[in-house]
């Protein structure tokens, strides 16, 4: 995968990519792997590992988009804890205040145990 340059993802791009991931897996529940979830708290991961710590792929539903768009697995690593609209800045991914924001209520309805088509449809109020 080519790495992505802040001026190739906009908003465009992201929300295309989006509607394809979601199309794509629209009954996907997220769930992280047992052995991030240390503490139980259900906290979704752009990235996920295996058992030795070895990058396997992204994870959630931004973590998917971004990585789709050419964001590297690494970058996404680094940016790991923070909403998707904190990522999108430390990514230095700017493409519209309101579709960070939008990204970061799907991502709160995913870790809500929602499917990506339902988390997406509350969000922007219809079908990808």
């Amino acid at each position: 995968m080519t790495t992505a340059t802040n001026t190739t993802i906009t908003k465009d791009t992201i929300t295309a990519a989006l509607r394809e991931v979601v199309k794509e897996s629209p009954d996907k529940v997220y769930e992280a792997p047992a052995h991030m979830d240390r503490e139980g708290n259900g906290l979704c991961f752009y990235v996920h590992t295996d058992t030795e710590g070895n990058t396997v792929g992204a994870g959630c539903i931004v973590g998917t988009v971004l990585h789709r768009l050419g964001v590297p697995l690494e970058a996404l690593a680094r940016v790991e804890g923070l909403s998707a609209t904190g990522a999108l800045q430390s990514l230095d991914i700017n493409p519209d205040t309101h579709l960070g924001e939008e990204l970061r209520k799907v991502q709160i309805r995913q870790d809500d145990g929602e499917t990506w088509a339902l988390a997406y449809r509350q969000v922007f109020g219809e079908e990808a």
